[in-house]
């Protein structure tokens, strides 16, 4: 009887079920954890290319968060957000007026950046009885996926990689928004 009893509260919902990879619901993912695992990958994968790491700025963190919550907000995916502000007027209209010497005649002035759009599911399995679809599973990530997802598919894109890997830059801002089952990915750096 008592090697019953968890099994009879559980199915009561008085013990919370173990998470697994087909629960019902997303996993809980820590944005600000997830930003600090990103900044932290895109420096290891710096360091293994002789380069410096980048410090984390917190005007870029709060310029990137924006522009992930912008995407996130009104369902759209594009370094050119709906006022038509490329990434440079986005960070001088949030009060970014930074300037450093790259070159004896250059100065840089704007941000670059890099975004990304990855999902809190590796796979979605369509439940059919008789031909009709009564239910989906999903196959869940967890933060340490997402982490080498998103790293991974800006290195395995030549300008991203150019981007995140130039000595030009020293500070970058990582900026994650998780909106439903959808996770915005933005890296600003200067």
């Amino acid at each position: 009887m008592l090697k019953l009893l968890p099994t009879f509260l559980l199915w009561l919902g008085l013990i919370p079920a173990a998470p697994s990879a087909h629960a019902a619901l997303p996993p809980s993912i820590d944005a600000a954890e997830l930003e600090r695992q990103i900044h932290q990958q895109i420096n290891r994968e710096r360091q293994k290319q002789g380069l410096a790491p980048l410090g984390d700025d917190e005007g870029l963190v709060a310029i990137a968060r924006n522009h992930s919550l912008d995407m996130a907000r009104h369902h759209f995916f594009n370094h050119v957000n709906l006022r038509g502000e490329l990434p440079s007027d986005r960070a001088r209209r949030q009060g970014w007026n930074q300037r450093k010497q790259i070159a004896p005649a250059t100065v840089a002035v704007g941000i670059a950046e890099n975004i990304f759009l990855a999902r809190l599911y590796e796979k979605i399995y369509t439940l059919k009885e008789n031909g009709i679809t009564v239910g989906k599973e999903y196959e869940w990530t967890d933060t340490d996926r997402l982490v080498q997802t998103i790293v991974q598919g800006w290195m395995d894109s030549p300008h991203h990689r150019k981007v995140m890997l130039s000595s030009q830059y020293d500070r970058q801002g990582i900026g994650v928004v998780i909106s439903e089952y959808d996770v915005y990915v933005t890296e600003n750096l200067f």
